[in-house]
């Protein structure tokens, strides 16, 4: 099974190209990280209009705050993170 992966350095504005890691698997090479296969467990392409839609829904799990996401992301210190643009 193929995947690929694209990451962000925290603090980088997101709006070339060059502030993105993109490869096969890159782990560490950026603070926030996406991962994907190509195909799902039984073999079937993924597109990439459906993984667009499974991120839209960590997104909104990650905005909503819901119980997973306050159990998978702590946050911790009192100043909040920099914008990212």
């Amino acid at each position: 099974m193929s995947s690929f992966s694209i990451s962000i350095p925290h603090g980088k504005g997101g709006m070339q190209m060059v502030d993105f890691t993109v490869g096969t698997l890159a782990p560490n090479a950026g603070d926030v990280e996406v991962r994907a296969n190509n195909t799902d467990s039984n073999s079937k392409n993924i597109s990439d209009h459906e993984i667009v839609i499974m991120l839209k829904t960590i997104i909104r799990q990650i905005e909503n705050g819901g119980g997973a996401a306050t159990n998978l992301l702590p946050r911790t210190g009192t100043t909040p993170p920099p914008p990212l643009v």
